[in-house]
């Protein structure tokens, strides 16, 4: 990983996630790049846009976002200057958007990103779910680990990491990232499983099915299951028991109708989550990608 892209919009939760991301910088040499994304209209024509020369409105917002990008890189400048970059190279740049998480993820592959950190508003309340933040898009089409950090986190409450799935086969595309990301602060890693009503399986096969994953990857690491009612319950139960710092998981980056039969438990978990999140791509992330 040589370069973490950190992703703000200037308001307060946005820039929860730039201390963290200089600790990491800083634990795994790595430079981090700051960028912004102002999102702008699109604009139908029944024409030509360019045989018309542009519409008034077209150059308003033109001049518009060319008068954003500069103020906004000179925000950016400042941030770089933070005391906590002292020591880190510091690059950052700003793109007009039709579409912030697209534009957040076209950044992070022409920097060549092997992680995206970022703030976001947790609510911490099943009763108040803000359903299609960024932080979600961009965990949903992401290819890279992301990092969302829902409030100001100190990187030394990450004494404990708390690793949720199902370990089947496709845990151990992502674990070995995962668990050199515990390494780096290190931070004891409990594997979790959840089992609810509606996805019943037995304690004595799900035992077996953890020993063999923990016994796979050295056999150090503490082994749970935990019943509840529902899994992000279940995970962010857990895991304020344990009083720990971060919670992993694996995403399938569900889209389309899937999404509205099965929605992915990794979104549920950054809306709720008063913890920062580590979120893996179960089916696209690769070693080349971001192993440290």
């Amino acid at each position: 990983m040589k370069t973490i892209l950190v992703p703000t919009d200037f308001s307060e939760p946005s820039l929860y996630g730039l201390e963290f991301a200089a600790e990491l910088a800083r634990k795994s040499k790595a430079s981090v790049h700051l960028f912004n994304a102002v999102l702008i209209s699109g604009y139908y024509y029944s024409g030509d846009p360019a045989a018309m020369g542009g519409t008034p409105a077209e150059i308003m917002m033109q001049d518009f976002g060319e008068g954003y990008k500069k103020t906004a890189l000179s925000r950016l400048k400042s941030l770089s200057a933070k005391a906590y970059f002292k020591g880190i190279k510091v690059t950052y740049s700003c793109e007009t958007a039709l579409n912030i998480h697209s534009c957040i993820l076209d950044e992070a592959n022409k920097v060549k990103a092997g992680i995206i950190v970022m703030g976001s508003r947790g609510s911490g309340n099943l009763k108040t779910i803000v359903l299609g933040s960024n932080a979600e898009r961009v965990v949903r089409f992401s290819n890279i680990p992301v990092v969302v950090i829902p409030a100001s986190v100190k990187t030394g409450d990450m004494k404990t990491m708390v690793f949720a799935s199902d370990f089947k086969n496709e845990a151990n595309a992502i674990f070995p990232f995962v668990k050199q990301f515990a390494k780096l602060f290190n931070s004891e890693l409990h594997l979790l499983k959840v089992v609810t009503m509606d996805q019943f399986s037995r304690t004595k096969d799900d035992q077996k099915l953890m020993q063999d994953f923990n016994k796979k990857y050295g056999g150090r690491f503490i082994t749970t299951l935990y019943n509840d009612y529902m899994k992000e319950e279940g995970i962010l139960n857990y895991a304020a028991e344990q009083h720990a710092g971060m919670i992993a998981i694996g995403t399938h980056g569900k889209r389309g109708l899937s999404r509205f039969f099965s929605e992915d438990v990794s979104e549920g978990i950054v809306r709720l989550s008063g913890l920062p999140i580590l979120i893996v791509n179960l089916k696209k992330f690769t070693s080349k990608n971001g192993i440290f």
